[in-house]
């Protein structure tokens, strides 16, 4: 983390590339050393370290052009790719199977919730620790923030797969929980603001701000719905949030059936770009998602199908996510010349 430092490397052209790699690479470190102390060390750890240095290698070759709009989504993608890696890390022999899949879900949840509590303490801590150097006049600001500030931001994730896995033996629901709390107040909030929208008469094909809000919202809702999937077989279900859960992806299908409608008018009307192309794809992928949800899902409600078949609707299309980001992360800067 603190190669610039040593180096003539710029420091925001490295931290804004290689932040997010080195902390997944980190936390599929953790798995990869529990992969070894089990003797279950594979071909898949093999190529996970194959895949890091591919990245590694993409990123440090990738030109430095800050306004190259397809070299900006090469880099917002590359999270993605990782987590995919990371999945593999994660899954290692079991890669294929649905309910590991599932697993690997509820635990960037889980590992979402505990980073974030990690955080909030380090944050308590830093402001603890420097009111107590204030109080005998020592100015340490500086090189905590540089040296313990940033390797504790690149450690927590660690440190919160370590409570995850080893502390709470993989059990925690807190992740299936509060999505299961929030989605109501998503209903409503969503229902009420279509109701809103429609009153005022605001179009969205003219507003660019709709489209980015619910881009935002569609990522939102898909991870609450996939959350709460991902719980069903370890927690107690209700009739009740099962029934949410489709008022809320129905509302949310009618709201991502308007933002493509907008996409394509926008297509129509100013053409082809980077930025289109992206948006209309990562749509097109969460929207069929979110309609194969919506179908197993109901057919649940109504006892013709099983936990495990919804569980599999959701698990056996995540793969398409991972394709998408390859294609975005490598092959987009390519095809645009890196434009």
């Amino acid at each position: 983390m603190k190669l610039p430092n040593f180096t003539s490397i710029n420091e925001e052209w490295f931290y804004s590339r290689f932040t997010a790699l080195i902390t997944f690479a980190a936390i599929a470190g953790y798995f990869f050393t529990l992969a070894k102390q089990r003797n279950e060390l594979s071909a898949i750890t093999r190529n996970v370290l194959i895949g890091f240095g591919c990245c590694t290698l993409f990123l440090w070759l990738l030109p430095d052009n800050s306004h190259s709009a397809s070299i900006t989504m090469s880099l917002i993608h590359m999270p993605l790719l990782l987590i995919s890696l990371l999945a593999l890390a994660f899954m290692n022999r079991a890669w294929r199977s649905s309910p590991a899949r599932l697993l690997f879900i509820r635990y960037l949840g889980e590992l979402a919730i505990y980073t974030v509590l990690i955080l909030i303490g380090g944050m308590i801590l830093t402001a603890v620790t420097f009111a107590l150097f204030q109080l005998i006049e020592l100015s340490i600001e500086s090189w905590y923030l540089e040296y313990v500030v940033v390797f504790g931001m690149v450690a927590s994730p660690v440190v919160g797969t370590y409570l995850y896995d080893y502390v709470l033996n993989r059990e925690s629901k807190l992740a299936s929980i509060l999505s299961n709390v929030f989605s109501p107040l998503f209903f409503i909030t969503i229902s009420g603001y279509l109701l809103a929208t429609l009153l005022q008469g605001k179009s969205p094909f003219s507003d660019r701000d709709f489209l980015i809000v619910f881009n935002g919202l569609l990522l939102v809702i898909w991870g609450l719905t996939v959350f709460s999937i991902s719980g069903m077989a370890t927690s107690m279900r209700s009739h009740l949030s099962d029934w949410m859960n489709v008022c809320l992806v129905s509302v949310t299908l009618v709201v991502n059936s308007i933002a493509l409608s907008a996409i394509l008018f926008r297509w129509a009307e100013y053409g082809l770009t980077v930025n289109r192309i992206v948006v209309t794809g990562a749509n097109l992928l969460i929207f069929i998602h979110l309609i194969l949800i919506l179908v197993s899902y109901v057919q649940y409600i109504r006892h013709k199908n099983t936990t495990e078949q919804l569980e599999q609707t959701v698990a056996t299309y995540l793969p398409a996510y991972s394709l998408w980001s390859i294609f975005v992360v490598t092959l987009l800067p390519l095809l645009f010349s890196f434009a």
